[in-house]
C-alpha cells in the first residue's frame, strides 16, 4: 500500500474553493490501483491556508501508472496559472502498520 501526500500551501480562503476540484468524476477514480482520495484542509495561518490531498494506491506502479495517463494530464491542466497557489510539495509513504477498531 502507498500513500501520496500533495500538500499544497494557498492564500488564505482559497481552499474550499480549490478542494472542489479533486471531487470531480472520471480522473484518478477511474485508475487500476486506486484504493481511495481524501483532502484534508488546514486551518488558516499567517495569511494562508493548506490542502492535504492524500491518494491510497495498491503500490507504486499504479501511482505511476496514474501520473502517466492522459487522466492525469487533463485532471492539471492549468494549475500552474492559479494565482492562488503559493507552493506545493509531493510526498509518498509506505504502509508499514495498520490498526483498525476491534483488532
Amino acid at each position: 500500500m502507498l500513500v501520496v501526500t500533495n500538500t499544497i500551501k494557498v492564500k488564505e480562503g482559497a481552499g474550499a474553493a480549490l478542494a472542489g476540484r479533486f471531487t470531480g468524476n472520471g480522473g484518478v477514480q477511474t485508475m487500476p490501483g486506486f484504493v481511495r482520495l481524501e483532502v484534508w484542509h488546514g486551518a488558516p495561518k499567517d495569511g494562508a491556508e493548506e490542502l492535504k490531498i492524500c491518494t491510497v494506491w495498491e503500490n507504486e506502479e499504479a501511482f505511476k501508472g496514474w501520473t502517466s495517463s492522459e487522466a492525469f494530464r487533463q485532471s492539471h491542466r492549468g494549475a500552474g496559472k492559479n494565482d492562488d497557489i503559493l507552493g506545493a510539495s509531493l510526498d509518498k509513504y509506505e504502509l508499514l502498520a495498520r490498526v483498525s477498531p476491534g483488532e
